[in-house]
């Protein structure tokens, strides 16, 4: 039978600390999905607006503009994956000095690689890949 266990004032600060890391995962994570909304609306608004404004819709400055959003929006939610990711690396961090301090021996937290590339490169991406892709198709066609 084990032991209770009863938090050390370490390990207390530690969790307080994990909670707060948490909470700030998870506001990254909801601005994510938001800025993809954004970029989405911004696209779709800009598109209407060089409709109806510009002399020729098609023209390179528009599909400059697109693209120009498109990576702009891309940076920012790479930049807030990167940082999540950093934080979840933080708080696996103080899980495992919590498990060290109550030898707990055989505690594997997950690992949690962060780098630029992959910040920038990974699943949750998809939407900027698939709108440069497109974005540069209607752009060759047309300078055909």
């Amino acid at each position: 039978m084990r032991d209770e266990y009863k938090r050390s004032c370490h390990d207390e600060l530690n969790w307080v600390e994990i909670d707060q890391l948490h909470t700030a995962t998870v506001e990254i994570s909801k601005n994510c999905f938001e800025y993809k909304k954004l970029c989405i609306g911004l696209l779709g608004v800009g598109a209407a607006l060089m409709i109806k404004f510009s002399d020729d819709p098609l023209a390179n400055l528009n599909f400059l503009v697109v693209v120009l959003i498109c990576l702009g929006f891309w940076l920012a939610d790479g930049t807030a994956f990167y940082y999540q990711r950093s934080i979840r690396k933080s708080m696996g961090r103080l899980m495992f000095a919590i498990a060290e301090r109550n030898d707990i021996s055989n505690y594997e937290g997950k690992k949690v690689d962060v780098s630029v590339s992959g910040a920038f490169f990974n699943s949750s991406m998809t939407l900027y890949y698939a709108l440069f892709i497109l974005i540069g198709v209607a752009w060759l066609i047309h300078a055909t």
